[in-house]
Protein backbone atom coordinates (compact mmCIF):
# COMPACT_ATOMS: atom_id res chain seq x y z
CA UNK A 1 0.00 0.00 0.00
CA UNK A 2 2.98 2.48 0.94
CA UNK A 3 4.63 1.34 -2.13
CA UNK A 4 1.38 1.94 -4.58
CA UNK A 5 1.40 5.64 -2.56
CA UNK A 6 4.29 6.32 -3.35
CA UNK A 7 4.53 5.48 -6.68
CA UNK A 8 1.46 7.84 -7.04
CA UNK A 9 2.87 10.61 -5.33
CA UNK A 10 5.75 10.09 -7.91
CA UNK A 11 3.50 10.19 -11.09
CA UNK A 12 1.52 12.92 -10.00
CA UNK A 13 5.19 14.76 -9.07
CA UNK A 14 6.21 14.52 -12.38
CA UNK A 15 3.56 16.10 -14.48
CA UNK A 16 2.76 18.73 -11.48
CA UNK A 17 6.13 19.75 -9.52
CA UNK A 18 4.41 21.80 -7.15
CA UNK A 19 1.23 20.21 -6.66
CA UNK A 20 -0.05 23.23 -8.15
CA UNK A 21 -2.41 21.47 -10.44
CA UNK A 22 -3.51 19.72 -7.48
CA UNK A 23 -4.10 22.63 -4.96
CA UNK A 24 -6.39 24.09 -7.83
CA UNK A 25 -8.44 21.45 -8.35
CA UNK A 26 -8.60 21.32 -4.33
CA UNK A 27 -9.74 24.58 -4.05
CA UNK A 28 -11.98 24.59 -6.85
CA UNK A 29 -13.94 21.26 -5.06
CA UNK A 30 -13.73 22.61 -1.79
CA UNK A 31 -15.20 25.83 -2.59
CA UNK A 32 -18.38 24.08 -5.12
CA UNK A 33 -18.90 21.62 -2.26
CA UNK A 34 -19.01 23.91 0.61
CA UNK A 35 -21.15 26.64 -1.42
CA UNK A 36 -23.58 23.85 -2.38
CA UNK A 37 -23.93 22.59 0.87
CA UNK A 38 -24.70 25.68 2.80
CA UNK A 39 -26.88 27.21 -0.06
CA UNK A 40 -29.23 24.22 -0.50
CA UNK A 41 -29.13 23.31 3.27
CA UNK A 42 -31.00 26.82 3.49
CA UNK A 43 -33.23 26.61 0.53
CA UNK A 44 -34.00 22.65 2.38
CA UNK A 45 -35.05 24.61 5.72
CA UNK A 46 -37.48 26.73 3.74
CA UNK A 47 -38.78 24.58 0.88
CA UNK A 48 -37.56 26.03 -1.92
CA UNK A 49 -36.53 24.34 -4.82
CA UNK A 50 -32.43 23.32 -5.11
CA UNK A 51 -32.27 24.64 -8.33
CA UNK A 52 -31.70 28.54 -6.58
CA UNK A 53 -28.28 27.49 -5.98
CA UNK A 54 -26.93 26.75 -9.47
CA UNK A 55 -25.30 30.17 -9.96
CA UNK A 56 -23.75 29.78 -6.52
CA UNK A 57 -22.50 26.92 -7.00
CA UNK A 58 -21.43 26.83 -10.64
CA UNK A 59 -19.33 30.00 -10.15
CA UNK A 60 -17.76 28.31 -6.94
CA UNK A 61 -16.65 26.10 -9.41
CA UNK A 62 -15.20 27.71 -11.67
CA UNK A 63 -13.48 30.80 -10.25
CA UNK A 64 -10.66 29.51 -8.42
CA UNK A 65 -9.26 28.08 -11.39
CA UNK A 66 -8.92 31.85 -12.59
CA UNK A 67 -7.93 33.44 -9.53
CA UNK A 68 -3.85 33.50 -9.79
CA UNK A 69 -2.89 37.31 -9.36
CA UNK A 70 -0.29 36.89 -6.67
CA UNK A 71 -0.81 40.74 -5.43
CA UNK A 72 -4.12 40.58 -2.73
CA UNK A 73 -5.21 43.78 -4.47
CA UNK A 74 -5.61 42.13 -8.17
CA UNK A 75 -6.58 38.72 -6.82
CA UNK A 76 -9.56 41.05 -5.08
CA UNK A 77 -10.39 42.61 -8.45
CA UNK A 78 -10.59 39.40 -10.41
CA UNK A 79 -12.21 38.09 -7.67
CA UNK A 80 -14.95 41.11 -8.39
CA UNK A 81 -14.68 40.20 -12.00
CA UNK A 82 -15.28 37.22 -12.25
CA UNK A 83 -18.71 37.43 -9.99
CA UNK A 84 -19.66 40.60 -12.12
CA UNK A 85 -19.39 38.71 -15.18
CA UNK A 86 -21.12 35.96 -13.68
CA UNK A 87 -24.23 37.78 -12.47
CA UNK A 88 -24.51 40.36 -15.16
CA UNK A 89 -24.89 37.43 -17.80
CA UNK A 90 -27.35 35.73 -15.63
CA UNK A 91 -29.51 38.20 -15.92
CA UNK A 92 -29.04 39.05 -19.19
CA UNK A 93 -31.80 36.39 -20.63
CA UNK A 94 -34.84 37.19 -18.26
CA UNK A 95 -34.28 41.02 -19.12
CA UNK A 96 -34.63 39.97 -22.82
CA UNK A 97 -37.16 37.05 -22.10
CA UNK A 98 -39.80 38.02 -24.62
CA UNK A 99 -37.26 38.96 -27.02
CA UNK A 100 -35.34 36.31 -29.04
CA UNK A 101 -33.58 38.35 -31.49
CA UNK A 102 -32.09 40.45 -28.49
CA UNK A 103 -31.44 37.28 -26.52
CA UNK A 104 -29.52 35.83 -29.59
CA UNK A 105 -27.95 38.84 -30.86
CA UNK A 106 -26.71 39.38 -26.55
CA UNK A 107 -25.63 35.74 -26.69
CA UNK A 108 -23.37 36.40 -30.00
CA UNK A 109 -21.82 39.56 -28.36
CA UNK A 110 -20.98 37.70 -25.51
CA UNK A 111 -19.26 35.19 -27.61
CA UNK A 112 -17.47 37.79 -29.73
CA UNK A 113 -16.11 39.67 -26.41
CA UNK A 114 -15.28 37.13 -24.50
CA UNK A 115 -13.36 35.47 -27.43
CA UNK A 116 -11.51 38.95 -28.16
CA UNK A 117 -10.20 39.48 -25.05
CA UNK A 118 -9.56 35.64 -23.30
CA UNK A 119 -5.72 36.12 -24.44
CA UNK A 120 -4.89 38.95 -22.03
CA UNK A 121 -4.57 36.71 -18.92
CA UNK A 122 -6.47 34.06 -16.70
CA UNK A 123 -8.89 36.54 -15.42
CA UNK A 124 -9.96 38.05 -18.52
CA UNK A 125 -10.39 33.99 -20.07
CA UNK A 126 -12.32 33.38 -16.47
CA UNK A 127 -14.58 36.05 -17.46
CA UNK A 128 -15.24 34.50 -20.67
CA UNK A 129 -15.96 31.39 -19.67
CA UNK A 130 -18.26 32.27 -16.83
CA UNK A 131 -20.30 34.37 -18.85
CA UNK A 132 -21.23 32.48 -21.61
CA UNK A 133 -21.99 29.28 -19.04
CA UNK A 134 -24.35 31.84 -16.68
CA UNK A 135 -26.04 33.05 -19.80
CA UNK A 136 -26.62 29.65 -21.11
CA UNK A 137 -28.17 28.82 -17.35
CA UNK A 138 -30.12 31.96 -17.00
CA UNK A 139 -31.56 30.93 -20.73
CA UNK A 140 -32.20 27.34 -19.26
CA UNK A 141 -33.93 28.12 -15.71
CA UNK A 142 -35.59 31.65 -17.34
CA UNK A 143 -36.10 32.50 -13.98
CA UNK A 144 -39.13 34.29 -13.32
CA UNK A 145 -38.04 37.81 -11.39
CA UNK A 146 -38.75 36.78 -7.49
CA UNK A 147 -36.21 33.77 -8.48
CA UNK A 148 -33.98 35.98 -10.47
CA UNK A 149 -33.32 38.43 -6.95
CA UNK A 150 -33.41 35.00 -4.93
CA UNK A 151 -30.49 33.64 -6.83
CA UNK A 152 -28.54 36.78 -7.52
CA UNK A 153 -28.95 37.19 -3.44
CA UNK A 154 -27.85 33.43 -2.78
CA UNK A 155 -24.96 33.86 -5.44
CA UNK A 156 -23.70 36.48 -2.95
CA UNK A 157 -22.03 33.54 -0.63
CA UNK A 158 -20.42 32.32 -3.30
CA UNK A 159 -17.43 34.82 -3.54
CA UNK A 160 -17.35 34.92 0.13
CA UNK A 161 -16.82 31.23 -0.01
CA UNK A 162 -14.04 31.28 -2.88
CA UNK A 163 -11.78 33.90 -0.50
CA UNK A 164 -12.16 31.69 2.67
CA UNK A 165 -10.86 28.78 1.12
CA UNK A 166 -8.22 30.70 -0.64
CA UNK A 167 -7.17 31.90 2.93
CA UNK A 168 -7.26 27.67 4.26
CA UNK A 169 -5.39 26.09 1.13
CA UNK A 170 -2.81 29.25 0.69
CA UNK A 171 -0.77 28.48 -2.74
CA UNK A 172 2.15 26.07 -3.46
CA UNK A 173 5.08 27.23 -1.32
CA UNK A 174 3.29 29.43 1.26
CA UNK A 175 2.82 26.40 4.22
CA UNK A 176 6.04 28.46 6.01
CA UNK A 177 3.77 31.83 5.53
CA UNK A 178 -0.09 29.97 6.98
CA UNK A 179 1.99 28.69 10.22
CA UNK A 180 2.93 32.26 10.82
CA UNK A 181 -0.03 33.63 10.22
CA UNK A 182 -1.11 34.40 14.20
CA UNK A 183 1.49 36.54 14.52
CA UNK A 184 0.51 38.53 11.17
CA UNK A 185 -3.19 38.81 11.72
CA UNK A 186 -3.34 42.48 12.92
CA UNK A 187 -0.73 43.39 9.72
CA UNK A 188 -3.16 41.61 7.45
CA UNK A 189 -6.22 43.57 8.36
CA UNK A 190 -4.17 46.64 7.90
CA UNK A 191 -3.00 45.42 4.61
CA UNK A 192 -6.57 44.14 3.43
CA UNK A 193 -7.79 47.90 4.24
CA UNK A 194 -5.01 49.50 2.08
CA UNK A 195 -6.05 46.60 -0.68
CA UNK A 196 -9.40 47.16 -0.83
CA UNK A 197 -8.26 51.64 -1.83
CA UNK A 198 -5.90 49.78 -4.11
CA UNK A 199 -8.70 48.03 -5.48
CA UNK A 200 -9.80 51.39 -8.30
CA UNK A 201 -6.85 52.21 -8.90
CA UNK A 202 -5.74 48.66 -10.14
CA UNK A 203 -8.89 47.91 -12.31
CA UNK A 204 -8.07 51.47 -13.58
CA UNK A 205 -4.84 50.18 -14.60
CA UNK A 206 -6.04 47.34 -16.39
CA UNK A 207 -8.68 49.26 -18.56
CA UNK A 208 -5.50 51.27 -19.75
CA UNK A 209 -2.83 48.24 -20.30
CA UNK A 210 -6.22 46.81 -22.71
CA UNK A 211 -6.24 50.19 -24.50
CA UNK A 212 -2.72 49.94 -24.99
CA UNK A 213 -2.93 46.17 -26.73
CA UNK A 214 -4.93 46.54 -28.95
CA UNK A 215 -3.18 44.60 -31.07
CA UNK A 216 -3.09 41.80 -28.63
CA UNK A 217 -6.87 41.10 -28.42
CA UNK A 218 -7.71 38.08 -30.63
CA UNK A 219 -9.66 39.15 -33.54
CA UNK A 220 -9.14 36.31 -35.77
CA UNK A 221 -10.48 33.52 -33.03
CA UNK A 222 -13.17 35.97 -32.03
CA UNK A 223 -15.02 36.70 -35.84
CA UNK A 224 -14.79 32.60 -36.38
CA UNK A 225 -16.23 31.84 -33.13
CA UNK A 226 -19.25 34.37 -33.09
CA UNK A 227 -19.96 32.57 -37.21
CA UNK A 228 -19.44 28.92 -35.61
CA UNK A 229 -22.01 30.48 -32.09
CA UNK A 230 -24.26 31.70 -34.95
CA UNK A 231 -24.54 28.46 -37.37
CA UNK A 232 -24.35 26.62 -34.05
CA UNK A 233 -26.92 28.25 -32.43
CA UNK A 234 -29.40 27.88 -35.63
CA UNK A 235 -28.31 23.92 -36.60
CA UNK A 236 -28.85 23.16 -32.56
CA UNK A 237 -32.42 24.72 -32.51
CA UNK A 238 -33.50 22.09 -34.56
CA UNK A 239 -32.34 19.25 -32.45
CA UNK A 240 -33.64 20.59 -29.26
CA UNK A 241 -34.41 24.65 -28.51
CA UNK A 242 -33.44 24.24 -25.05
CA UNK A 243 -30.23 22.18 -24.98
CA UNK A 244 -28.82 24.26 -28.00
CA UNK A 245 -26.80 26.08 -26.35
CA UNK A 246 -24.67 22.56 -25.81
CA UNK A 247 -23.65 23.03 -29.35
CA UNK A 248 -22.62 27.43 -28.95
CA UNK A 249 -20.64 26.15 -25.90
CA UNK A 250 -18.96 23.01 -28.01
CA UNK A 251 -17.83 25.75 -30.82
CA UNK A 252 -16.23 28.61 -28.22
CA UNK A 253 -14.54 26.29 -26.15
CA UNK A 254 -13.23 24.56 -29.11
CA UNK A 255 -11.85 28.32 -30.55
CA UNK A 256 -10.44 29.36 -26.69
CA UNK A 257 -6.76 28.77 -26.70
CA UNK A 258 -6.20 27.84 -29.87
CA UNK A 259 -4.07 30.50 -32.50
CA UNK A 260 -3.82 28.03 -35.65
CA UNK A 261 -5.20 25.27 -37.80
CA UNK A 262 -4.02 22.20 -36.18
CA UNK A 263 -4.67 23.56 -32.37
CA UNK A 264 -8.31 23.50 -33.18
CA UNK A 265 -8.67 20.45 -35.21
CA UNK A 266 -6.66 19.20 -32.54
CA UNK A 267 -9.41 20.69 -29.78
CA UNK A 268 -12.30 18.98 -32.02
CA UNK A 269 -10.68 15.83 -31.63
CA UNK A 270 -10.25 15.59 -27.81
CA UNK A 271 -13.62 17.20 -26.80
CA UNK A 272 -15.54 14.66 -29.14
CA UNK A 273 -13.70 11.67 -27.65
CA UNK A 274 -14.07 13.36 -23.97
CA UNK A 275 -17.84 13.62 -24.64
CA UNK A 276 -18.64 10.45 -25.75
CA UNK A 277 -16.76 8.72 -22.83
CA UNK A 278 -18.17 11.17 -20.52
CA UNK A 279 -21.73 10.33 -21.59
CA UNK A 280 -21.64 6.37 -21.78
CA UNK A 281 -20.31 6.73 -18.47
CA UNK A 282 -22.74 8.75 -17.09
CA UNK A 283 -25.54 6.92 -18.41
CA UNK A 284 -23.59 3.61 -16.48
CA UNK A 285 -23.50 5.14 -13.19
CA UNK A 286 -27.05 6.80 -12.87
CA UNK A 287 -28.30 3.42 -14.29
CA UNK A 288 -26.08 1.55 -11.70
CA UNK A 289 -26.83 4.04 -8.34
CA UNK A 290 -30.43 5.22 -8.87
CA UNK A 291 -31.88 5.70 -5.61
CA UNK A 292 -28.71 6.09 -3.78
CA UNK A 293 -28.48 10.23 -4.22
CA UNK A 294 -25.09 10.70 -1.63
CA UNK A 295 -22.94 8.48 -3.85
CA UNK A 296 -24.18 10.55 -6.69
CA UNK A 297 -23.04 13.37 -5.02
CA UNK A 298 -19.84 12.08 -3.99
CA UNK A 299 -19.29 11.07 -7.84
CA UNK A 300 -19.68 15.26 -8.64
CA UNK A 301 -17.43 15.67 -6.08
CA UNK A 302 -15.15 13.62 -8.16
CA UNK A 303 -16.18 14.96 -11.18
CA UNK A 304 -15.73 18.18 -9.97
CA UNK A 305 -12.11 17.73 -8.70
CA UNK A 306 -11.52 15.56 -11.91
CA UNK A 307 -12.69 18.22 -13.91
CA UNK A 308 -10.57 21.40 -12.36
CA UNK A 309 -7.32 19.37 -12.52
CA UNK A 310 -7.54 17.85 -16.09
CA UNK A 311 -8.93 20.93 -17.99
CA UNK A 312 -6.04 22.78 -18.52
CA UNK A 313 -3.64 20.25 -18.82
CA UNK A 314 -5.36 16.89 -20.29
CA UNK A 315 -7.81 18.11 -22.21
CA UNK A 316 -9.91 15.02 -23.31
CA UNK A 317 -9.81 14.00 -19.23
CA UNK A 318 -11.36 17.83 -18.35
CA UNK A 319 -14.37 16.78 -20.78
CA UNK A 320 -14.82 13.85 -19.74
CA UNK A 321 -15.14 14.31 -16.18
CA UNK A 322 -17.43 17.92 -17.14
CA UNK A 323 -19.53 15.39 -19.74
CA UNK A 324 -19.95 12.75 -16.27
CA UNK A 325 -20.87 15.82 -14.07
CA UNK A 326 -23.87 17.43 -16.00
CA UNK A 327 -25.23 13.86 -16.69
CA UNK A 328 -24.68 12.76 -13.00
CA UNK A 329 -26.44 16.09 -12.37
CA UNK A 330 -29.59 15.90 -14.70
CA UNK A 331 -29.44 11.93 -13.56
CA UNK A 332 -30.39 12.99 -10.06
CA UNK A 333 -33.08 15.73 -11.01
CA UNK A 334 -34.59 13.06 -12.53
CA UNK A 335 -33.81 13.37 -16.54
CA UNK A 336 -33.91 10.29 -18.75
CA UNK A 337 -30.54 10.23 -18.82
CA UNK A 338 -30.13 8.22 -22.04
CA UNK A 339 -31.93 10.28 -24.06
CA UNK A 340 -30.03 13.45 -22.09
CA UNK A 341 -26.98 11.82 -22.99
CA UNK A 342 -27.41 10.81 -26.69
CA UNK A 343 -28.97 14.95 -26.94
CA UNK A 344 -25.45 15.98 -25.48
CA UNK A 345 -23.49 14.11 -27.89
CA UNK A 346 -25.31 14.96 -30.86
CA UNK A 347 -25.10 18.83 -30.00
CA UNK A 348 -21.40 18.27 -28.99
CA UNK A 349 -20.48 17.02 -32.54
CA UNK A 350 -22.81 19.39 -34.34
CA UNK A 351 -21.16 21.78 -32.62
CA UNK A 352 -17.28 20.80 -32.77
CA UNK A 353 -18.39 19.79 -37.00
CA UNK A 354 -19.08 23.81 -37.72
CA UNK A 355 -16.08 24.49 -35.48
CA UNK A 356 -13.38 22.21 -37.48
CA UNK A 357 -15.21 23.24 -40.46
CA UNK A 358 -14.34 26.97 -40.05
CA UNK A 359 -10.90 26.52 -38.80
CA UNK A 360 -9.70 23.71 -41.95
CA UNK A 361 -11.30 26.86 -44.14
CA UNK A 362 -10.48 30.18 -42.37
CA UNK A 363 -7.60 29.28 -39.43
CA UNK A 364 -4.16 29.53 -40.47
CA UNK A 365 -2.22 26.98 -40.35
CA UNK A 366 1.09 26.62 -37.73
CA UNK A 367 3.84 27.22 -40.00
CA UNK A 368 1.82 30.38 -41.48
CA UNK A 369 1.80 31.85 -37.82
CA UNK A 370 5.34 31.23 -37.28
CA UNK A 371 6.70 33.33 -40.49
CA UNK A 372 4.22 35.56 -39.49
CA UNK A 373 5.81 36.27 -36.22
CA UNK A 374 9.46 35.77 -37.61
CA UNK A 375 8.23 38.99 -40.05
CA UNK A 376 6.49 41.09 -37.43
Amino acid sequence: MIAAYGRVRERMRASDPEFTRLHGATRSTLACVLTAALCISWLVERHMPITLAALATLFAMIAPLFLRDRNRADWLVSLGLLYFCTCASFTLPALAASHPFVRGALLLSIVFMGMLCHALGPRAAGCALLALVAFYLGLYLHPSPHMLHAMLALSTLAPLVVAWVARVLPPPGGAAQARLAPALASRRRSRLAHALNRCKTRLQRDLDTLARHRHHLAWRPAVLATIAALLALLAGDEMSSERSMWAVISTFVVFLGTHSREGTVARVGKRLVGTLAGAAASVLLVALFKGEPWVLVGLMALCVFGWAYFILHAYTRGVFFITLLVGLVYGELGFAIVALAVLRVEEVVLGCLIAFALSVSLMPSSAARREEALLT
